[in-house]
């Protein structure tokens, strides 16, 4: 007696998860905060010695007893904690803008801080600097708001696991 022949067992495929467009956009939209972030940042540094002149002036300025090699290196630390901010937060912002496209839930929580973190640097940024170019960090903390708010749209949720969308 032979055994009738079984069909192959076909194997399960994953069901591939459809991204919704409010997740491209918000992808998007980050990434644009991080190139603007980055390209206003290093443009800054072609005014460099400008900028630390301002920056030495304010600081003689607040502390005039101070001698002026100390202004100086002042000026030039508050530049580059200034601008290394800018450059780290733009670096930062594209690493989660990955997960983010790639479903990460914790990705969302990361660049509500990072946006609040890219509205202070450019607060603090404009406030103590003098640069044309810095109106890119206003921009992108303007950006940056409407990323977060796109990422946590209701058609969002169902790529994130958080429930089906209603």
């Amino acid at each position: 007696m032979t055994r009738p022949e079984r069909p192959p067992l076909h194997r399960f495929r994953p069901v591939e998860r459809v991204r919704p467009p409010v997740v491209r956009a918000a992808v998007w939209l980050w990434i644009t905060v991080a190139v603007v972030q980055l390209a206003s940042s290093v443009l800054a540094l072609t005014e460099a010695r400008e900028l630390v002149a301002d920056l030495t002036a304010r600081v003689a300025q607040e502390f005039p007893a101070e001698t002026a090699v100390m202004r100086e290196r002042v000026a030039v630390a508050v530049l580059a904690l200034l601008i290394g901010a800018g450059v780290l937060l733009a670096l930062l912002e594209l690493g989660c803008a990955i997960a983010l496209n790639r479903g990460q839930r914790w990705a969302r929580v990361v660049l509500v801080v990072l946006a609040g973190a890219v509205v202070a640097h450019a607060v603090i940024a404009v406030g103590g600097l003098r640069s044309v170019f810095l109106v890119g960090l206003v921009a992108a903390s303007g950006i940056a708001v409407v990323a977060v708010v796109v990422s946590f749209l209701p058609a969002a949720r169902v790529w994130f696991g958080g429930g089906e969308k209603r």
